[in-house]
């Protein structure tokens, strides 16, 4: 279980976010002026890649030469072994390092790369590090978008469904694309089939009253109802700020009246926005693609407490986080310093009958329950039946829609910063990863691996799935996205705006509340007092004055 186990949650961490700060706030742009690429896009080597597809007769001798070091999050270093072997196999002077780090630490360690001068990694996950994302420490990937694939003979944007990754080309507001974001990482429940047959369980649950009668259940039969990593890095960016995020959304779907650009707006797109009109029954309706948003607008909002930004004396914030609370006492007790690898540890042993997860777990799963029965820690693993569900909705008078999900397509992959011939290398090398040559490497290497599973059906073109993995993604129903917007849930629910500071704050005080040490309006009360204190120091991180938000229409100077 060792392996397996621990890669997946540790993986999970690599694509969330929120989430994660550069996705969960639903600005990618945000604070980011025009810069020029590290290296021109005319600079790379591709002729050489072109040539290894190239008839032995005509081939000229391959160009490319240097290294890459892959420093990604808690992922597979067999897999990536795999294709970096690949790719050295196509270019015989390229040198792939592959040097994976622990999720746990991982902003930490990229933040101290930095603070000792050009760091040695190369290809890197970006969505940690606003900071670094602010000072656009990572190259930027859009001129080369428009450049041609030389893996595929078209244009490298051509590549992906960039509708369903949220990327408009068009859009004012997105000045760089500095990490690539095109694997599927969709929230739901995974539960223990056999303990709910022992507490004679029948049915999942549809709405939030029903999931609380169901723990009911399991604990009168002595089950822990319930597993979650709450630690501080949970709560903020994995599986329990997952949940902080989802459920609020159903409380506050008409906040993008309020942020919605008008059309005196700098990023107002009248293609899109002269034909969109609000309608709470459609989980996609304020979607990137359908609707622009002016972030000046949320931010007013933030400071001025107004509508769903308002948390103090808010009835739908007091419902959602006494619902939240209801929720996480059926969590074993402790569960606010657990680690998300810890979780899952009691999920996989029995001890715990369900948790939130990821389709991964679909193939990832059986395989720890394998590789625990060849191992030291087959004492108490017993593999048993599982299966999922979705997010149960909460349901009363300040519910606005059912229940979303965090449907989205992640990975924030991104390249360190460094010189023209570096960035050509790494942007030849991503190029070879995103294409079906490449990318069907990555996908045999993970279905061969024992400790890393497709998490769903990514966003590229050209690619073919196995039928198994075809299968099962087409099992998991999309009942709506509620990542990667500005969105009431996003910006206020554990921590303004991804402001570690105040991220540091919520954490202390969501402890307290759950712990029962404060009320629920005692909570709400002091978290805003947080929030307006820390606004102004968060508007000068992202680089934007408190005098922006007097002319939300206009759109803010560059500032260093």
């Amino acid at each position: 279980m060792q392996h397996g186990q621990k890669a997946k949650w540790l993986s999970v961490l690599a694509g969330s976010a929120l989430l994660v700060s550069a996705c969960s706030n639903g600005n990618e742009g945000k604070g980011s002026a025009s810069a020029s690429p590290s290296a021109s896009p005319e600079a790379t080597a591709s002729q050489s890649s072109q040539a290894s597809q190239a008839s032995p007769q005509t081939q000229p001798a391959d160009t490319l030469k240097g290294n890459i070091r892959i420093s990604l999050r808690g992922q597979s270093a067999e897999v990536w072994g795999k294709v970096a072997a690949s790719y050295e196999a196509l270019h015989p002077n390229v040198k792939v390092n592959v040097d994976i780090k622990p999720a746990e630490g991982y902003r930490d360690w990229l933040q101290a790369q930095y603070a000792a001068g050009v760091p040695e990694a190369d290809f890197v996950q970006t969505n940690e590090n606003a900071d670094l994302t602010e000072a656009q420490k990572f190259v930027d990937f859009k001129p080369w978008l428009e450049k041609e694939n030389p893996y595929t003979s078209k244009a490298w944007k051509d590549s992906f469904n960039l509708a369903g990754m949220g990327i408009n080309l068009e859009d004012p507001k997105l000045d760089v694309i500095q990490s690539l974001s095109y694997e599927s990482v969709q929230i739901l429940w995974m539960y223990n089939k056999e303990l709910f047959a022992k507490a004679g369980i029948t049915e999942t649950p549809k709405t939030f009253n029903e999931l609380i009668d169901i723990y009911e259940k399991l604990q009168a039969a002595n089950i822990t109802p319930f597993a979650i990593g709450a630690n501080a890095l949970s709560l903020w960016s994995g599986q329990a700020g997952w949940l902080m995020r989802i459920y609020p959304d159903q409380y506050f779907r008409n906040y993008i009246e309020l942020v919605r650009s008008q059309p005196q707006d700098y990023t107002y797109l009248p293609d899109i926005d002269d034909k969109w009109s609000y309608d709470a029954s459609d989980s996609y309706n304020d979607a990137k693609v359908n609707v622009s948003t002016n972030e000046l607008r949320m931010l007013k909002a933030v400071k001025d407490h107004t509508g769903p930004y308002k948390l103090e004396g808010n009835p739908a914030w007091r419902e959602v986080f006494e619902n939240l609370r209801t929720l996480f006492g059926y969590a074993p007790e402790g569960f606010l310093g657990m680690t998300e690898d810890q979780a899952y540890k009691l999920f996989l042993t029995g001890k715990a009958a369900t948790m939130v997860a990821l389709p991964s777990s679909y193939w990832q799963l059986p395989k720890d329950f394998a590789d625990a029965q060849s191992t030291s820690d087959k004492a108490g693993i017993k593999p048993f039946e599982f299966g999922y569900f979705g997010m149960p909705s909460m349901e009363g008078p300040n519910v606005q829609a059912p229940a979303r999900t965090i449907h989205i397509f992640t990975g924030a992959y991104g390249f360190v910063k460094k010189d023209a011939e570096q960035t050509a290398l790494d942007m030849d090398f991503m190029m070879y990863l995103t294409s079906p040559q490449g990318y069907k490497v990555y996908l045999e290497a993970v279905q061969n691996s024992k400790d890393a599973s497709l998490s769903g059906a990514p966003l590229l073109n050209d690619i073919e799935l196995p039928d198994e993995m075809k299968k099962a993604f087409s099992s998991f129903e999309a009942i709506g996205n509620s990542e990667g917007l500005p969105s009431p849930g996003n910006v206020l629910s554990r921590g303004l705006y991804d402001y570690q500071p105040s991220v540091q704050s919520f954490v202390g005080l969501i402890s307290k509340y759950f712990y029962n040490k404060i009320t629920v309006d005692e909570f709400l009360t002091q978290y805003q007092a947080d929030i307006d204190k820390k606004f102004p120091e968060m508007m000068k991180q992202y680089k934007k004055e408190m005098s922006d938000l007097d002319n939300p229409e206009r759109k803010p100077p560059v500032r260093e």
